[in-house]
């Protein structure tokens, strides 16, 4: 299965909801991610080019 592909922007306002006091759950069910998704966005910000 190919792996799907989101935007920079899309990922950074992901993690930006995260930060804000979102839970990984509550972003994971109310985008259609996985959390695990969610969780990696937030813990590899350099993999997104947010640095």
């Amino acid at each position: 299965m190919k792996a799907k592909r989101y935007a920079t922007e899309f990922k950074s306002s992901i993690v930006d909801l995260y930060n804000e006091g979102r839970s990984a759950n509550s972003l994971a069910n109310e985008y259609h991610l996985a959390v695990q998704t969610v969780t990696g966005w937030v813990k590899k910000p350099k993999s997104l080019g947010l640095t």
